[in-house]
């Protein structure tokens, strides 16, 4: 049996940083999980992350103390419950709009008598263990708030018991308010700027965990607890942004801007065959 390395961290008083893996990889998920951070999370909401990759992935992250989440794709009894058996130690749960469909998605995180989640932890048994009431305690349930109405209802979702805290999801909520689809760290929408500092303030007074998509220093000191600073796809097309950038004239690569659409006669194909040395 385990502990939960992200429940430590925040008891500890500290701000907890993590990353989130999209793209469906245990070889990703491994390589994030062995790089120290407090969590990584497994996307099955937007994600290409299937049940049996998922099974991989939570395989991979198991060798570290990194805490394996999972966002699933729904709020959805059956879905949260394979996460968990399958060796999650918490979910990440989409779209909460008001205190029945978070008490629906607490439930589901625990067994009786906190809950109705069902008997059969499967890989589970190798992580928090079999003890119920242990895994009770160790589990952790995050709700996602993205839309007007979970924003006007957000002290009743956190009041919500078994709900640990609220993963902000700013592009849907943005969306919601009328805005456009942007991050916290790319907004000027003081709409959507001002309902993410109400949705943090609730949390804080809740005594419950605000979580977020951001710049670490930043959110922390704007008082969330958990930051997501990365995930594998966004890093993956900064470094080939970089590379691309950073590749010399001099090598005889004509270098594009991938959108532009790529010339047709002979002469300018000939000089674009150039190898890279």
């Amino acid at each position: 049996m385990s502990t939960n390395h992200l429940l430590e961290v925040l008891a500890a008083g500290e701000t907890a940083v993590g990353l989130s893996c999209m793209l469906g990889s245990a070889q990703i998920a491994e390589e994030f999980a062995l790089a120290g951070f407090d969590y990584v999370y497994l996307d099955q909401q937007h994600g290409t992350t299937s049940a049996d990759t998922l099974l991989e992935m939570l395989r991979a992250v198991a060798r570290s103390e990194t805490t394996p989440l999972v966002r699933v794709a729904k709020n959805d009894v059956a879905l949260i419950g394979q996460a968990l058996d399958a060796g999650a130690e918490g979910v990440i749960v989409p779209m909460i709009e008001d205190a029945a469909a978070a008490a629906g998605a607490a439930a589901a995180c625990r067994y009786h008598p906190l809950g109705q989640r069902s008997w059969g932890p499967l890989r589970a048994v190798y992580g928090l263990g079999s003890d119920p009431a242990t895994v009770n305690a160790q589990v952790i349930c995050l709700v996602m708030i993205e839309s007007a109405k979970g924003l006007a209802n957000v002290d009743e979702i956190l009041a919500t018991p078994g709900v640990d805290g609220v993963y902000i999801g700013p592009a849907d909520l943005a969306v919601s308010l009328g805005g456009l689809p942007v991050g916290v760290e790319q907004s000027g929408d003081q709409t959507q700027l001002a309902a993410i500092a109400a949705i943090q303030d609730a949390c804080a007074r809740a005594g419950k965990v605000a979580a977020i998509t951001g710049n670490a220093a930043r959110r922390s000191a704007d008082g969330f607890r958990m930051v997501t600073v990365a995930s594998d796809i966004t890093m993956i097309r900064s470094a080939l942004a970089t590379a691309r950038t950073s590749t010399p004239q001099s090598y005889g690569v004509i270098i594009r801007n991938p959108s532009e659409k790529r010339a047709t006669d002979s002469a300018e194909t000939n000089t674009t065959k150039v190898l890279v040395k």
